[in-house]
């Protein structure tokens, strides 16, 4: 079913989903007076990075993994809004198989220089793309989707951290940084929460939103969720969240 997405407002941004096929408004914005409702919430994604990150801010959600084509078509300069429209593309898979439950879709991306830095191929493009990043000052930017069919509710928002990456980093590192497998499926080639961090020099915003999920973006659309449409969702107080 074709979707026109339009945004309403900021910070997280509430979509308007609206069938082009039935004009049936699928996602509105006003406070719906329901009692209480405990919901199930299920993260869309096979990181395990995000589920140990998810766990920091939420004691029970459960896994399905969004399987979608991550190629998507939008204006080039607007990187966060790439990085939310996957998120959502994501969150609306397991939505429609889950309607009563509250999806948490992300995607990661690393833009340096006008291009973006998706999961890489193969060896030999991780050797690549980490010899590019080298010496340079990335954006890590994380896209966040909060969507529940049944509810009509649908926030999106992206977190971005800049990452400075150490120029005196030698080939050889490199390339026994990749056989070592870490960077694999890793936006960038590098994870930043274990090896990787060694080749970091300095890093400005949330530390979380480069491992895969902004808690503190995060954190504030599940507490509007949970206010604005009366659910019952047990979020956990870390004051470490977003360090």
């Amino acid at each position: 079913m074709a979707v026109a997405v339009t945004i309403l407002a900021d910070n997280p941004r509430r979509f308007d989903l609206r069938s082009k096929s039935e004009g049936v408004n699928q996602c509105t914005t006003g406070v719906i007076p329901w009692a209480s409702l405990k919901m199930e919430i299920i993260l869309a994604s096979a990181s395990l990075q995000r589920k140990e990150l998810l766990k920091k801010i939420i004691r029970e959600f459960k896994i399905v993994p969004a399987d979608v084509d991550e190629n998507i078509t939008v204006n080039q300069s607007d990187f966060p809004k790439i990085a939310e429209k996957l998120a959502l593309k994501k969150a609306e898979v397991i939505a429609g198989k889950y309607p009563k439950s509250l999806v948490i879709g992300a995607d990661t991306i690393v833009e340096m220089g006008g291009r973006i830095y998706g999961k890489p191929k193969d060896d030999m493009e991780a050797v690549e793309i980490l010899k590019e990043l080298k010496g340079t000052v990335q954006r890590v930017i994380t896209g966040i989707a909060v969507l529940c069919k049944e509810k009509n509710i649908c926030l999106v928002d992206s977190g971005i951290t800049q990452v400075k990456m150490k120029n005196d980093i030698s080939d050889e590192e490199i390339e026994n940084y990749v056989k070592s497998g870490e960077g694999e499926n890793k936006a960038g080639s590098y994870a930043v929460q274990e090896e990787g961090d060694k080749f970091i020099e300095w890093m400005k915003g949330d530390y979380y939103n480069v491992v895969g999920l902004p808690l503190r973006k995060l954190s504030k659309m599940l507490k509007e969720a949970k206010v604005q449409w009366n659910l019952e969702i047990n979020l956990i107080y870390n004051k470490n969240n977003g360090r």
